[in-house]
């Protein structure tokens, strides 16, 4: 794969003569980059789709990535990796997921990096670049527009989620959970629920169970050779896991989450519908709790809640009574903090295209990104 090496900063983003002189910059499209990962794992932040390996679990499935890595000294300082796809009518389009990273706080870095991320989408003939930021990437979102990006027309990945901070100890953080909860975790014990780590032979045990969830909730499931890819992938590094609960040797729920930086996300849950008054679910999270914690983890990312129920909740408020039986009732039960995460956000590098997106075509523009851009991404499952 080709790899550019660049001597120096562009000139057009040089505020700083001497800021630009101390970063080198480079754009890899290596399958494998593992000074990448070791930094996006190492760094505030960092996430697994930024990962190098997860651009070849992408790969199975079309996609291709570019990374641009910044370099102080020959330490990475910065970067962020583009994803690309081809989406129907739109034509190719760019997504920066949880991207760019920075590991210093630099403005000049920060206009250095997203200048590039523009310029090799650019490069490659992309009709559209969607950017969501990190999770604490709350400035980056507030500057996105200065550098013409606007608000996404829908958003593909969760913008809200639940937090459970594994540095109590255990009695804590279950005295933390919602009184139901945690009655629901103390009756899975007594109840005759057991859960064990899982392997590669359980992945089509996992998939069964995660189609059944799709089927009584009404979502598009990962295709079983994507999890496939995904273990393939991930696993061998350690950054996927899969533990399954079962009653009397049956296997009633299984969740395969991925274990990077210092959080544990939980990235696919399924339950087979069967025993609920065992409450296998309640002990399969509590389960995972464990083991995260027992790993040294910071954090249990339940991943995915309704952004409104976060708001209510900063509030200080009790959710309404339309989330009371909603996965974000659930997922709240555990104890952790409701957050809200940046949003997504587009560049258009068609000029007439922007014109319309900001103007009376508002709508009309918007119709046609959310219709063919982004329900093509939520159908191939970017997260």
């Amino acid at each position: 794969m080709a790899v550019q090496q660049l001597a120096q900063v562009r000139s057009h983003v040089a505020t700083d003569g001497e800021a630009g002189a101390r970063y080198s910059v480079r754009i890899s499209e290596d399958p494998e980059d593992p000074k990448w990962d070791a930094f996006l794992a190492e760094t505030r932040d960092g996430h697994h789709v930024q990962t190098s390996l997860w651009s070849q679990v992408k790969a199975s499935i079309g996609w291709r990535a570019a990374r641009v890595i910044v370099t102080d000294q020959q330490r990475i300082v910065a970067g962020g990796q583009i994803l690309f796809f081809r989406a129907p009518i739109v034509g190719t389009c760019g997504y920066v997921s949880k991207g760019p990273l920075l590991a210093v706080d630099d403005p000049f870095l920060t206009e250095l990096v997203i200048n590039r991320l523009r310029e090799v989408a650019a490069e490659r003939r992309c009709r559209i670049l969607f950017v969501q930021p990190p999770n604490n990437g709350q400035q980056l979102e507030r500057d996105l527009p200065r550098w013409g990006f606007r608000d996404g027309p829908t958003q593909p990945t969760p913008t809200a989620t639940v937090l459970v901070d594994l540095t109590p100890d255990l009695d804590d953080i279950l005295a933390r959970m919602r009184k139901s909860t945690r009655k629901g975790v103390r009756r899975s014990e007594r109840n005759g629920i057991s859960v064990r780590e899982g392997a590669e032979a359980d992945l089509a045990t996992f998939h069964r169970l995660l189609v059944a969830t799709s089927q009584r909730r009404g979502f598009t499931p990962f295709a079983k050779e994507y999890i496939g890819e995904m273990w393939r992938a991930l696993s061998p590094p350690g950054y996927a896991k899969l533990f399954v609960a079962e009653y009397e040797g049956e296997a009633v729920a299984a969740q395969l989450v991925v274990p990077f930086g210092d959080t544990v996300i939980a990235k696919q849950f399924g339950w087979s519908g069967q025993h609920g008054q065992r409450q296998p679910n309640e002990a399969l999270e509590w389960a995972t709790i464990k083991w995260a914690k027992s790993r040294g983890y910071r954090y249990y990312d339940l991943e995915g809640i309704e952004p409104q129920a976060a708001e209510v909740l900063a509030r200080g408020e009790k959710l309404p009574e339309s989330m009371r039986q909603s996965p974000t009732f659930y997922k709240i039960g555990f104890g952790g903090e409701a957050r809200l995460l940046p949003k997504t956000y587009c560049y258009l590098f068609n000029p007439l295209l922007r014109v319309a997106y900001k103007s009376g075509f508002h709508s009309v523009s918007q119709w046609l990104l959310k219709e063919n851009t982004m329900n093509f991404l939520r159908t191939r499952r970017t997260r």
